[in-house]
């Protein structure tokens, strides 16, 4: 979310767009980012390891995690009062009986001893995570930076896919600049990631940025069974200079990516004045996301007030994309806990990403 948040800084101006023009973008064909650097056998294995399969093409035993049938609904025999057919359908995760319980592989012998302490205190959170997801359900927000909006993002939950024979959530994420901006700066990002349903680890990010000044494909791949993260990276400039990247490093097991955090906090209970230390992963590096629940407030949307969660974050990590500071999350105060606002403090007053009706 701060990737976006930061981002949209390079532009500024006061520019109207209507949601159904973004909406005609954001479902335009778009594609995940692929290693643009020369890679060596044991990488095409591991690329070929983290293949994303359709449930549908999926083998035999992959397809029979997936859950087909949605949780029955407790309803009042008395009441007139009709679904709507377009709603959300919250599927839950269901482990296989011969994949619940798996045995802990052995560290590698160069294991870094501090990520062994990073990794206790994660599994502690993770040890209050339930799958808390709706497949289907799209939340838009607009981006506003001086009083001006100057972007837009949706971002949905898109369903089961299998990737090593593994049952994961795909996650997705549009973000555009507004196209008053397409003369001075254009930005049109996309996000997609992929996380267990089980334990909710990452497997898979891809981001894709389409600017003005640069292309940047970006794809970072989770392997616990290595307990390692490969990271494949290209940047071209608009002035032609070309930058390739990889990178193998050690990550801790209970970890996630920037973006999938926002639905990791669905899951968990968000009571007043919890902390939870989660570790992102992002280009081979390790950050701490300090999460703490600051408690509850009404808060005023364009969808009419609503109760919310307020969880402040704080970052300590100083790199390309996350920078050190303050972030603030509002999610719904009910069972969905929908992503009503976020909030990113900087040097000159803050990025802030509203809810806004469809």
């Amino acid at each position: 979310m701060k990737i976006a948040l930061l981002s949209i800084l390079l532009v500024s101006s006061c520019a109207t767009w209507k949601q159904k023009d973004f909406e005609k973008e954001i479902n335009k064909p778009t594609e995940e980012a692929q290693p643009k650097v020369e890679t060596t056998k044991a990488e095409e294995k591991i690329l070929e390891k983290f293949e994303v399969v359709p449930v549908e093409e999926a083998r035999p035993e992959a397809k029979a995690q997936v859950t087909t049938k949605t949780p029955e609904k407790k309803t009042n025999p008395t009441s007139t009062k009709k679904v709507e057919k377009s709603a959300p359908v919250k599927v839950e995760a269901k482990p296989v009986a011969t994949k619940a319980v798996t045995k802990a592989k052995p560290l590698p012998k160069d294991y870094p001893p501090e990520l062994i302490t990073v990794n206790e205190k994660a599994k502690k959170v993770w040890d209050l995570y339930k799958p808390n997801h709706f497949v289907d359900e799209k939340v838009y927000l607009d981006i506003h930076y001086l009083g001006m909006t100057v972007g837009k993002i949706m971002v949905m939950n898109k369903g089961k896919k299998i990737i090593n024979d593994k049952e994961v959530w795909h996650l997705h994420a549009r973000f555009k600049s507004a196209p008053f901006y397409s003369n001075i700066y254009e930005l049109d990002d996309t996000v997609d990631t992929y996380v267990t349903t089980e334990k909710f680890l990452s497997v898979r990010y891809s981001l894709i940025q389409r600017e003005t000044k640069q292309d940047v494909d970006d794809l970072q791949l989770h392997d616990r069974d290595q307990f390692k993260t490969f990271w494949f990276y290209h940047q071209k400039r608009s002035d032609g200079k070309v930058k390739d990247k990889k990178e193998e490093k050690p990550i801790p097991y209970f970890s996630i990516d920037p973006f999938s955090v926002l639905f990791f906090y669905q899951g968990l209970p968000l009571k007043d004045g919890d902390v939870y230390e989660i570790p992102l992963i992002n280009k081979g590096k390790i950050l701490i996301l300090r999460s703490v629940v600051e408690g509850r407030e009404k808060l005023e949307t364009e969808k009419g007030k609503k109760n919310a969660i307020r969880v402040h974050a704080t970052t300590k990590y100083t790199g390309e994309t996350l920078k050190s500071g303050d972030l603030y999350f509002w999610f719904s105060d009910d069972p969905h806990r929908t992503l009503l606002k976020a909030q990113a403090k900087i040097k000159i007053g803050s990025v802030t990403a509203d809810i806004v009706d469809k």
